[in-house]
């Protein structure tokens, strides 16, 4: 029992080294904010109708996200029709099912209606069409985790010439990338030409487990955040982008934040986490100063400036964090301000 007592000891102390030593502070945050932008195209004269189709699907993607994307879509819509005061109505599905009939007829010379009349069919002079294709790929892995230490040659209190054996073992993770491609299309139903058109690059999200480094075990997908909810967020996301060309719509801002071991980063990111955006970019310029490729300060300081509406600022941090690290957050929040900032 005392053996097993010291070496319980001597493991901690061990543990404790491996995970404390030269490690400085860090402090997390998620960011959340929204602002409102103009339309970067607007609406056809006359259009105060519209109609969503279902997205067609590609080959590798769940039906489920048809009606998913078409949803998203309406959503929006109406969210600017109730917010923004757009002058549009969205027609609902029941309202174009018997048009929709009376077209199949007409095709099959059936009725006396014009196959194909477009604005009188659907009841509606504006069409939203749309295209999404999603991909999932699983990977395994190996992660090499503490599994257990013996000591040797311990006894009482004369620690020399003893020897520590320390197992490790491999356990399996699994890393998950998810592309979701999106194309959108409106139509002018009145001549049957296309207004405007939307096909972004692929989004994509990646994720993977980790088990712990001390006695950890294997994980599995089950392990990682649901993959509907990711997806329907890149849906939701490129949906928002297609809407914001059409109409006046509200942008949301989503983002999570480490610091760097710089104090006034530290303090900077703790602002941030209490909507404080002036005293974080305080901070943040403090943390810059001290030392000019700390990127985590810069995309803090990108953050705050984009929270306050500064968005030439932002964009000026936001460079400034891709120029000192290769970061996909930090690409995505650049572009999402040099794609917004415009039009506030």
């Amino acid at each position: 029992m005392q053996r097993f007592h010291l070496s319980m000891v001597l493991f901690v102390s061990l543990v404790g080294i491996s995970v404390f030593s030269g490690c400085g502070a860090s402090e997390r945050a998620f960011v959340s904010f929204s602002y409102v932008v103009q339309p970067s195209r607007g609406l056809p004269e006359g259009m105060n109708s519209i109609y969503i189709m279902p997205a067609k699907v590609g080959p590798s993607t769940d039906a489920k996200w048809s009606d998913i994307c078409a949803t998203s879509l309406r959503s929006l819509v109406l969210e600017s029709v109730s917010q923004y005061n757009t002058n549009l109505e969205v027609v609902d599905r029941q309202d174009t099912q018997a048009t929709f009939d009376e077209a199949d007829l007409a095709a099959a010379g059936m009725s006396t209606g014009r196959a194909g009349s477009g604005g009188k069919l659907l009841a509606a002079n504006g069409v939203i069409f749309s295209n999404v294709n999603v991909k999932i790929t699983l990977d395994k892995g190996k992660q090499r985790t503490l599994s257990g230490l013996s000591l040797s040659g311990v006894r009482g209190r004369h620690w020399g010439g003893g020897s520590t054996d320390i197992r490790t073992s491999e356990v399996e993770t699994v890393s998950r990338h998810m592309t979701v491609q999106m194309e959108y299309k409106l139509l002018d139903t009145a001549n049957n030409k296309t207004w405007a058109t939307y096909s972004p690059q692929p989004y994509t999200a990646s994720d993977r487990t980790k088990a712990s480094a001390i006695f950890g075990s294997s994980q599995t997908e089950a392990a990682l955040t649901p993959t509907d909810q990711i997806i329907a967020g890149l849906v939701e996301r490129s949906a928002r982008e297609f809407i914001s060309q059409l109409m006046k719509c509200r942008i949301n801002v989503h983002e999570e934040i480490s610091s760097s071991g710089n104090e006034s980063c530290v303090r900077g990111v703790k602002m941030l986490r209490a909507q404080a955006y002036e005293d974080a970019m305080s901070f943040f310029k403090v943390a810059i100063a001290d030392n000019p490729g700390d990127d985590q300060a810069a995309f803090g300081a990108g953050l705050a400036s984009e929270a306050l509406g500064q968005y030439d600022e932002a964009l000026r941090y936001y460079n400034q964090a891709c120029a000192e690290k290769l970061d996909e957050q930090y690409t995505r929040a650049r572009d999402r301000v040099k794609l917004y900032a415009q039009r506030t």
